[in-house]
């Protein structure tokens, strides 16, 4: 009786850790996503002109990676085309 006992906790444990290992990058991903939410509203309340001008900064500075990221695509494209 013990034995099964053991053996049915052990099997409800190794379960339980396949289940968290495959949840874990969402379960990481929300806990980053509330850390950097948090962060932002405690940075836009203590220096609200700087927040948003790094925000903005980084906006902008996102679009500019994002047209050279599809550049250089549509250029590699172009090349893999040509032969």
């Amino acid at each position: 009786m013990p034995m099964e006992f053991l053996l049915l906790w052990i099997d409800e444990l190794d379960d339980a850790v396949a289940t968290l290992r495959h949840l874990a990058p969402k379960i990481l991903g929300f806990l980053c996503a509330v850390a950097l939410f948090i962060g932002t509203m405690l940075a836009f309340s203590l220096a609200p002109q700087a927040t948003l001008a790094g925000a903005i900064g980084f906006v902008l500075s996102a679009s500019l990676v994002e047209a050279v990221r599809r550049r250089r695509l549509a250029l590699r494209e172009e090349r893999d085309s040509g032969y």
